[in-house]
């Protein structure tokens, strides 16, 4: 591009503070910038400029290096301190390598040696002028970047403000009371993998010495799986379902015909739900493509035998059935989502059901409570600080004999 263009491009709008405290020289340099477009301004020594500068936006300093009170290279290191610094070219008849690197260091952009042909000045000045234009449209691009990484900011802090409400409310929706009638006991774990989960369970009073459960683990987590668990636990609540008067594979079978998916990604839901009878221990159950729970006795911990049918979600055909167990006084259900033996470890890889089961049956003498947190603790160690699945674990304990018969006695 022809200097004769250069110079018209945009010249009038970057503003030229000229320091040389020889007047000839400064009015000459003055007089030069303002025959190429520039606006100028000039003053004499470089505390001048400072102060100057205080109070007025300048993008370009042509100054001379020796001047008394402040030189050049003082000037420079006051004026790289500011927040977005003009571009400086020193004026100097020090030619010297050490001179140029000492300027350098001070914050000089360029230099031009004394005496100067004019067209010299006008090419340097040019290149100081790209460079200006350039730092001030990164400086506008930074500073709209700025303030969008702000409003994104707001947003995700709302956000998570969100979520951790609504993981509130969906612990709210968690098992309340260890306590069930007849003595039964009912201890529970939860561990989202985010704030909300798609897991969910519950467990309640039926009357006439019943308990029903369900354990539900909508797949995926987070969001959408939290609100497919929350929407399927509403169903599921005494309020919206004949739980005295439907068996727990009509409960079920009903629960899969309804259940939808309108995104049509192919979500789905496993299922354990099931009635105990609190007097005889006879347990109901219906899966629906869930993890058979494991039964806690003394001698042995083994998963039920259970028939299980495809998630809910896949087929509205299937037709589950119910399934009948026996427990014994003093036996231990424990429920559990994939997420409890799923996890794996960087280097010895999955926890496994067998491992789940070694753990129950070697730590079978701890309480209830620290049982499930023994379990907890060792799923947390297994994960290395990760979270890769939500975990629920869900215990029902059936009274010993002997309760029973303190119990009898009590009557």
């Amino acid at each position: 591009m022809p200097l004769s263009s250069l110079s018209s491009m945009q010249a009038v709008t970057l503003s030229v503070l000229v320091v040389e405290d020889t007047d000839s020289e400064r009015l000459y340099i003055t007089q030069l910038l303002r025959q190429f477009g520039w606006l100028v301004q000039s003053l004499s020594n470089g505390q001048e400029a400072v102060d100057y500068l205080a109070h007025n936006e300048v993008h370009i300093i042509v100054s001379d290096w020796r001047m008394p009170k402040m030189n050049g290279i003082e000037l420079c290191q006051i004026v790289k301190n500011h927040q977005l610094p003009p571009f400086v070219i020193l004026l100097t008849s020090n030619n010297q390598t050490a001179d140029i690197v000492l300027g350098i260091e001070a914050g000089a952009d360029d230099f031009i040696c004394k005496p100067f042909h004019p067209e010299l000045l006008k090419v340097r000045m040019l290149a100081a002028m790209r460079i200006v234009q350039l730092q001030h449209h990164l400086s506008r691009n930074n500073q709209l970047l700025q303030q969008g990484l702000a409003k994104e900011s707001a947003l995700l802090s709302t956000l998570k403000q969100d979520l951790v409400s609504a993981a509130k409310v969906q612990r709210e929706l968690l098992p309340r009371s260890k306590t069930l009638p007849r003595g039964w006991q009912l201890h529970h774990e939860f561990q989202p993998a985010h704030y909300l989960a798609g897991d969910l369970y519950q467990c309640f009073d039926l009357g006439d010495g019943e308990l029903g459960f369900f354990l539900i683990d909508a797949a995926g987590h987070g969001v959408a799986a939290a609100l497919q668990s929350v929407s399927l636990a509403q169903r599921l609540s005494l309020e919206r379902t004949d739980w005295r008067g439907l068996s727990p594979q009509e409960i079920v079978n009903q629960l899969n015909r309804e259940l939808s998916d309108p995104d049509n990604t192919g979500r789905f839901v496993t299922l354990l739900l099931g009635k105990i009878h609190t007097q005889t221990g006879e347990l109901r159950l219906c899966s629906a493509g869930h993890p058979a729970p494991l039964l806690l006795s003394e001698t042995d911990c083994a998963p039920l035998s259970l028939d299980t049918e495809l998630p809910l979600g896949i087929h509205a055909a299937v037709q589950y059935q119910d399934q009948l167990i026996r427990l014994a006084p003093g036996a231990r259900l424990l429920l559990f989502s994939d997420g409890a033996y799923e996890c794996q470890h960087p280097k010895f890889g999955f926890f496994g059901l067998e491992r789940l089961q070694t753990l129950c049956r070697n730590a079978y003498s701890l309480n209830d409570q620290d049982l499930l947190r023994h379990l907890s603790h060792a799923l947390k160690l297994w994960q290395s600080g990760t979270t890769q699945d939500d975990i629920s674990m869900m215990l029902i304990t059936y009274p010993s004999a002997n309760y029973a018969n303190t119990a009898l006695e009590a009557l």
